[in-house]
């Protein structure tokens, strides 16, 4: 009997290694191949030049090729849609914009994957939009002022945006204070640029990067869409600290397909923190205008889960906007 019992454990330990063993090969040996990053943005775009940087510094950590290809259109859609079919073995990832992604959901018609479909790795980066004021035609210097004309004249001032998820600002903004704005949507920030300066409209959303560009223009940045002040235009306020809970600050999330192993997920994400994390890495965003934040998977899906449901109550709340 002792013998049986002898020979059943030694069985149980041999196997229990060689199990221990296998796993570690495949640990050690992903990636063996090139991995495929998708970008579901134009290249030459903010998106496109971040995860640029991002991959290259993940091609030296891994020691295989992070190829970008960018498949641009439908707000990311496109790009997504690929990503979320593609073989969940690690070497199809993506990225996306938080609130694009999520507006998707909402708004796009013939969307062929959820919430759901995507694995989500981390973020390293935040940034925010900013809302703007024509000084000459509204003689506006602060959000007091802004809001208090508003109240008294519902939808006399006109706003410019250039995408929906300017348009979700602004329509949080209304649900926020009571106002009613005129938006006037443009084919581009570009675009949205000119019109404030021409005195074409009362107020824009527009990113930080355009603050540089309208001082002395008679254009002032009025605050910003965040939790906290934005780097390097700490001496804008922002909403959120002026009283109205308004924070829809963008960052870009990396991705994988669902199902995709979970220690592969993890290296992944312990990857893009390692790489992202050096001062020198840090330095080139700083470089391109964008904030490192690091988030990892745990943290990225509860941000992402609190602005699904901000998007979700503003729909239930208000069923036209986006409209």
């Amino acid at each position: 009997m002792r013998k049986v019992v002898v020979a059943i454990l030694s069985v149980l330990l041999v196997s229990t290694l060689l199990f221990a063993q296998g796993r570690g090969e495949r640990d050690a040996q992903y990636p063996t191949k090139g991995i495929q990053f998708i970008v579901p943005y134009a290249a030459g775009g903010g998106t496109d030049s971040l995860m640029r940087l991002l991959a290259k510094a993940m091609e030296d950590e891994l020691g295989q090729s992070v190829t970008i290809v960018n498949k641009a259109g439908g707000l990311g859609q496109v790009g997504l849609t690929e990503l979320a079919r593609a073989k969940s073995d690690g070497y199809t990832i993506g990225a996306l914009s938080n609130l694009d992604h999520i507006l998707v959901l909402f708004t796009s018609d013939n969307v062929s994957y959820d919430y759901d479909s995507l694995e989500y790795l981390g973020a390293i980066n935040t940034t925010a939009n900013i809302m703007y004021a024509n000084t000459k035609n509204t003689g506006f210097t602060s959000v007091e002022q802004m809001l208090s004309y508003a109240k008294q004249n519902p939808g006399r001032l006109t706003v410019s945006i250039s995408g929906k998820t300017h348009l979700a600002e602004v329509a949080l903004l209304e649900q926020a204070t009571g106002i009613t704005l005129t938006p006037v949507m443009q084919s581009s920030g570009n675009d949205s640029l000119k019109a404030i300066l021409g005195g074409h409209v009362d107020l824009a959303v527009m990113d930080k990067n355009f603050v540089a560009q309208v001082e002395g223009q008679g254009v002032v940045p009025l605050a910003a869409f965040s939790d906290e002040r934005v780097v390097p235009v700490t001496d804008v306020p922002t909403f959120h600290e002026l009283g109205y809970n308004i924070a829809t600050e963008t960052y870009r999330v990396m991705v994988a397909p669902k199902g995709t192993p979970a220690e592969i997920c993890t290296l992944l994400t312990e990857t893009i923190k390692k790489v992202s994390s050096t001062d020198e890495f840090i330095e080139k965003m700083r470089n391109m205008s964008e904030n490192y934040r690091f988030l990892d998977a745990e943290q990225v899906k509860a941000r992402l889960d609190n602005d699904y449901r901000a998007v979700e109550k503003l729909l239930e709340e208000v069923p036209g906007a986006f409209n």
